[in-house]
């Protein structure tokens, strides 16, 4: 990585340097190995020091672990031991000082935001003890059961009402004296324009005996229709194509249809193919 590639470049030139500390440094210093980095202590700082190594890409976890362990395992003096403590110390204050703010201003902006923080964590505690306090209590339905809806009957008619309903009945079930030489009057309704099923198969049967070879089913069974209603039309042809369906139910006629929407053929079943 750069940073690696950057620390090695100044550990060279720290050592031209200084050629009095090359073997004890690396002896004398606990070795870190972090993301980013890699050298004794006290070449670390020195980078820090010279703003050749950003500190804030370092994880500071990482380093405290490694120097703890190297304290615990090393067995060179304690003057030492003490100079690496003041080393992770300075590290430390580094560090602080990029996390700290740059000014009054950021040191307020971030003072709100934690008190800000600060609140919405006790709001979310409130509702989680909303929460908590809702699910412990009884489930309508599961644990309580309401009151059954009790139905209230209907109000009844007022006695006057009912009484002028009764005779308003009986004046209309009362016959009506018909007058004197008058008829009553019938309804008689007129019968819509239709060609009915009877007259199809009526039509169809004569066609087939005039032309048992059979043919077009709509050219034999539809009527001349030049004048007619455009009801009687749609009825006609219909009642033709339904006088069709049942004469071949009946065993009468055969139907024939080469493709869908195609022309339907009907043909009279021969007597030998309807033995057979």
């Amino acid at each position: 990585m750069a940073d690696v590639g950057a620390a090695a470049a100044v550990e060279d030139r720290w050592q031209e340097d200084n050629p009095a500390d090359r073997q004890p440094r690396s002896a004398e210093t606990p070795h870190l190995s972090v993301e980013g980095f890699e050298g004794p202590l006290d070449f670390l700082l020195e980078m820090v020091r010279r703003h050749q190594l950003d500190l804030s890409r370092l994880s500071i976890v990482a380093l405290t672990d490694q120097l703890v362990a190297a304290l615990e395992g090393s067995l060179v003096r304690l003057e030492r031991r003490t100079d690496w403590l003041v080393m992770a110390s300075e590290l430390l204050r580094l560090r602080a000082q990029l996390l700290a703010p740059a000014s009054p201003q950021a040191a307020e902006g971030a003072a709100a935001e934690a008190d800000r923080r600060l609140g919405q964590l006790e709001e979310l505690a409130v509702m989680k003890a909303a929460a908590a306090w809702l699910a412990a209590r009884p489930q309508l339905g599961q644990d309580v059961f309401a009151r059954g809806n009790q139905m209230r009957a209907a109000a009844g008619p007022r006695a006057e009402t009912l009484v002028a309903f009764l005779e308003a009945t009986l004046a209309w079930l009362e016959p009506r004296p018909e007058p004197r030489g008058e008829e009553p009057p019938v309804y008689r309704p007129s019968p819509p324009d239709v060609w009915t099923l009877p007259e199809a198969l009526a039509r169809l049967r004569d066609a087939l005996r005039s032309e048992p070879g059979g043919g077009e089913l709509w050219r034999l069974g539809l009527p001349r229709l030049s004048e007619a209603t455009p009801l009687r039309r749609r009825s006609a042809a219909a009642s033709t194509f339904l006088a069709g369906l049942e004469l071949a139910g009946q065993e009468e006629v055969t139907l024939h249809q080469d493709h869908d929407f195609g022309q339907i053929t009907v043909q009279l079943v021969s007597p030998h193919s309807a033995a057979a």
